[in-house]
This record gives C-alpha cells, structure tokens and sequence, in this order.
C-alpha cells in the first residue's frame, strides 16, 4: 500500500482535530509533577516515547472511519492524533523518555477474563534487514500490554506475529526468494518465534500465529521452528490481507486444512506507521524529538466478548525511539 504523502498526513490529523471528544485525565499528583505541561518539555530530544491510546470503541475512533479508511491505517493514525491531542499535556517524563497515555479509557476488563477473547497483533517495524527483530521489544511489548489492559502475566488467546514490509503474493516464491526467505527466517525471526513459542508452551499464549504468510513460507517457518534444537513450534494461525487478492489460493487452503492452521482475513496496511507518517503526527507537539524518533513497534490488541459477539476493548500501543 503506498504510503500517505505529507499533505495527506496533516489532511488526516487537521480532520480529526474538530470532531473528537474531548477527554479528561486523571493522573496521580506525582505523574502531574513530572509533566508540568507539554509546553514544558516541547523541545526536549526525548531518546524514547511509549504511546498508549484509548479504547477506540469507546473514544470513537473506529466509528469515525468507513469502509475503505478501515482497510488502510487511519484507524491508528487518528487514535495516536486523539491520545496526542488530549494526553501530551499530561505525559510521563522520567529522563530521557516520555510516555503519552489516555488515562480515560485504559484500565481493566469490566467482567472475569474469562468472559473474553484476546487477540494481539505485533507488527515489527524498525528492524535492519540481516539482524534478528528485537526479543526485548517482544518483553517490552508484553509489559506495555500488561499496562494497557490491566491484567499482569496476561494470557493472550491469539497472538499474530507481523514482520516487516512483510505482504502476501499469491503467486508464490521462485527459488531465489525461497532462499532469501529461509535465509530471512533463520537470521531475523527465529530468536522471536522461539521466544513466543516459549510464550506459547507456558500457556501465556492461546495460538500462535503470523500474518502475509505463502503456503511455501509457512513450510520454511513450520521447518526451521521444529527442526531438532529449536524447540519452537508450528504457525497455528496465518492472516491474510485479501484487499489485493479476491481469493485464497488453493494450495494455501489446503496445507491449512492439512496443518490445522486457522486462515484469518484482516485489513491492516502492510506499512502500517511509517516513519514520515509518525514525524507529521509528533511534529505539532514534540517538535524537538519528532524528527529523530522512529516506531520500534506497534501493537495492536483487542478484546472481544465471545457469549455477546462484541468487540469491549480494542486500542494501539506505539513504542519508538532514537537512533
């Protein structure tokens, strides 16, 4: 999906400016005496910033977007708009790092968690192409989701891991890009998905699973995952994007049934933060730092109550930093 030029950014956040509602924070007195305000720390060239926004089914994110906005990466770019409109003035600021957290809609679940299914979805974004994505992200990643819901050592039913610029073809890999992707899979993903495989095996984590992912790169993943000495397993779940393509291929469909591998549809932008698209939405606020952060990570969670067929809870957690 190609990415928002600049305009196209200050067109989203310009639009989003006048038509949300406004909220209320409720920090203790030791979180208000670290920010005294964000003209205060405005220019500060902060090496790390945390973003929590609010319940998009509450704040009215999601109801805001249509159809085809939903299928891109508005939804996101608006709640991290709406959390930096109304929170920056009541940020964290310890040191270095900041943290921009809308207090109104965070918190526990309203019912036993066992009421609810939770599903998360990690998108990498920053990692070099030929290092290994960050295990200490995934650890960072999983506390900020404690945070965010509430609930420590949280079980979390679906897990989608997404890699990097990572897009489905469904025309399959010739030989070369087999390689370049075993040789991807070996060196960048593995120490994660023996992490989440851990993760996995202990019960914190339901199913397993990835997103964009051929028939011929679940075969490599499923390969090298349980290979002797890797003790990590199997995808248990692919996600698919099908806004480019009308209809799975068949051999994917097969080796799922074969493998009992959940086939899921999602309408996540490949490129979900870009880097230019994070810089526009900090640059009103925390000019000194937007030009040198980049997003680490996104995640994406949800709750969803299964006996009600409702979706309670569903928020964006952004984790950048500078070079």
């Amino acid at each position: 999906m190609t990415a928002l030029s600049s305009e196209a950014h200050n067109g989203v956040i310009n639009s989003y400016t006048n038509g949300s509602t406004q909220h209320n924070s409720n920090l203790s007195d030791n979180q208000s005496t670290e920010a005294s305000g964000a003209r205060a720390f405005a220019n500060n060239a902060f090496s790390h910033l945390t973003l929590y926004t609010g319940n998009t089914m509450r704040t009215g994110t999601t109801g805001q977007l249509n159809t085809s906005l939903k299928k891109s990466n508005q939804e996101l770019v608006s709640a991290v708009q709406d959390t930096l409109l109304y929170s920056v003035d009541t940020a964290r600021v310890k040191g270095s790092s900041i943290t921009i957290t809308d207090e109104t809609s965070l918190g526990p679940l309203a019912a036993d968690r066992s009421l609810y299914e939770v599903t998360v979805k990690m998108f990498y974004l920053s990692a070099t192409e030929g290092t290994p994505l960050s295990v200490e992200q995934l650890t960072v990643a999983f506390a900020e989701l404690e945070t965010a819901m509430g609930i420590p050592d949280i079980k979390i039913d679906h897990f989608i891991l997404s890699l990097p610029h990572q897009s489905f073809d469904e025309n399959g890999l010739d030989e070369s890009e087999v390689e370049a992707f075993t040789t991807e899979i070996k060196t960048s993903v593995l120490p994660v998905w023996k992490k989440l495989s851990e993760l996995r095996q202990s019960g914190r984590i339901g199913r397993l699973g990835v997103a964009e992912f051929s028939k011929q790169q679940l075969e490599i993943l499923k390969t090298l995952a349980t290979a002797e000495g890797a003790n990590a397993v199997a995808p248990e779940v692919n996600q698919v994007n099908l806004q480019d393509c009308c209809v799975l291929p068949r051999d994917l469909i097969n080796y799922a049934k074969e493998q009992g591998i959940e086939l899921l549809t999602h309408g996540d932008a490949v490129e979900i933060l870009p880097k230019n698209t994070f810089t526009a939405l900090l640059q009103p606020y925390l000019p000194g730092a937007a030009a040198s952060l980049t997003p680490n990570f996104v995640l994406k969670y949800s709750a969803f109550i299964t006996s009600r067929g409702l979706v309670a809870k569903k928020g964006y957690i952004v984790d950048a930093s500078s070079a």
